[in-house]
């Protein structure tokens, strides 16, 4: 997953981002405050649990934004749930890789940024439930952050490890892109890139200085509270850390805590963002199912079929019904996509496999170019469950 991850980063290089300026989301201009005037608010729920980019994604957002539109909330509530590690921390059994998340910095820039200026004039608030890896990303781009008691925002160190390459040069090339595009998703949460640096580079030290309720993020260990002083690893907080130093600003274990934190005693919360998310899991991931099952009818085709012909044709059968599935569901295609299964690779096999029945059609008929092609599946059909 790392290296081909790595890959895929050559084409952010280019567009690397540039030393960071203020950014219209920083503190100064946080979006639509909270209301005051409303005794009791209408509160949408907006559950981002399970795995990033596909659980979390370019799709459920589209989905939700729509709902939201429509019940036409006062406040935003994401609540965030992915981690990519047990709560026992290392135990590989309890850990499915197949599960962590996907990692696309530009892909969860862009997201956040939807979210951020499509819904501007609704108040925003982050609450943590727990995030470990590329979540934590998207945690840090509201300012607004409230955690859980027993919440970790930890992994931030992945993205480095997206940088791997044995070429020095073109190692730090990636690393440039992946810490630009990092610290430029803290900053739409108003965040420093010292801060962000600490949280992806291991070998960063960070430590606080507080002035008043303003807190003063240090590369070092100068500071009055030390964050990070190790090189083992890279800074990461709990919710009583992140409290203390000011990076949350409190901890609350239900919607109703949150809501009182945030100054309201009463409140209505809108069910129908919890319902969709809920369905549009459900329905990616059965038809994951789905796909998987025809991978190994695809592998099973020739068996007992009456003549070559009749088994490609089965297969590309199959192939169209993965294909019709990778277009309607991209979370399938993000997940199979490791595999080397995408709608580009299911076409071109699919081409491959009217060629052959073609050509066997016409050697049935006597005509010269007969050939059996076979007809494998693109990127390993049917090998491994991912």
């Amino acid at each position: 997953m790392i290296n081909v991850a790595s890959l895929a980063l050559a084409s952010l290089v280019a567009s690397a981002p540039a030393p960071l300026s203020p950014s219209p989301l920083a503190p100064q201009s946080k979006g639509a405050a909270l209301p005051s005037t409303v005794g009791a608010p209408k509160v949408y729920v907006f559950p981002m649990h399970g795995q990033m980019g596909t659980d979390v994604s370019k799709a459920l957002v589209e989905i939700m934004k729509e709902d939201i539109r429509k019940q036409k909330p006062d406040i935003i509530v994401y609540h965030l749930k992915s981690a990519d590690i047990d709560r026992i921390e290392y135990l590989g059994e309890n850990d499915d890789t197949d599960e962590f998340g996907i990692p696309d910095v530009e892909g969860y820039r862009d997201l956040a940024k939807d979210l951020h200026e499509s819904l501007v004039d609704i108040p925003q608030v982050m609450w943590v439930e727990d995030s470990v890896g590329i979540a934590t990303l998207m945690a840090l781009a509201w300012s607004d952050l409230y955690m859980k008691s027993d919440a970790r925002l930890w992994g931030l160190s992945i993205l480095p490890m997206l940088a791997r390459h044995p070429d020095e040069d073109v190692a730090a090339k990636f690393l440039a892109a992946v810490k630009g595009y990092g610290n430029g998703v803290l900053q739409m949460g108003g965040y420093p890139e010292v801060l962000g640096d600490a949280m992806m580079l291991r070998e960063r030290k960070l430590s606080v200085r507080f002035k008043g309720r303003e807190v003063e993020w240090l590369p070092d260990t100068s500071g009055t509270w030390i964050v990070d002083n190790s090189e083992d690893r890279a800074a990461r907080f709990d919710a009583t850390i992140a409290e203390e130093v000011l990076l949350s600003d409190g901890t609350a274990d239900s919607i109703d805590d949150l809501m009182f934190l945030l100054g309201y005693r009463e409140y209505t919360e809108l069910e129908s963002g919890k319902k969709l998310a809920k369905q549009y899991t459900e329905d990616w991931r059965k038809a994951l199912e789905r796909v998987r099952e025809w991978m190994q009818e695809y592998q099973e085709a020739e068996e007992g079929a009456e003549s070559a012909i009749t088994a490609l044709g089965k297969q590309r059968s199959i192939l169209e019904k993965v294909l019709a599935t990778l277009k309607q569901y991209p979370a399938v295609e993000a997940r199979l996509g490791r595999l080397g299964v995408n709608q580009t690779a299911v076409q071109i096999q699919i081409d491959n496999l009217r060629k052959d029945i073609q050509r066997l059609r016409d050697a049935e008929r006597g005509n010269r170019g007969g050939n059996n092609g076979g007809g494998r599946g693109p990127g390993g059909m049917g090998g491994g469950r991912r």
